[in-house]
């Protein structure tokens, strides 16, 4: 009974943590235009080139092959996979306070 307690208590104070960290959002000027001129004067200027569109190779390295900041042994996500197959409540909440820390 004590642990559920803990538990509804880690969850409650996560999701009040969630819920006190202000959204953050950034709105670009969608009517900001630039005339040709300008635009090629800046290319030439600091050397700019248009980008080219990322080929399939590239777009399936954008995913697979990213840097999440952080790594982790194969033995120990087999073993969280293997906790979470098992009992999905103690994963979570073992995330749960986790993220807490």
């Amino acid at each position: 009974m004590q642990s559920k307690k803990i538990i509804i208590g880690a969850v409650v104070l996560h999701f009040l943590v969630q819920l006190s960290i202000p959204m953050c959002f950034t709105f670009a000027q969608n009517d900001l235009v630039i005339d040709q001129k300008t635009k090629e004067r800046l290319a030439e200027q600091y050397g700019l080139e248009e980008p080219q569109p990322p080929t399939s190779k590239q777009k399936q390295n954008i995913l697979l092959g990213a840097d999440w900041g952080f790594s982790s042994p194969a033995g120990a996500v087999v073993v969280e996979f293997t906790i979470l197959i098992r009992n999905p409540l103690i994963f979570i909440s073992q995330q749960l306070i986790d993220s807490l820390k």
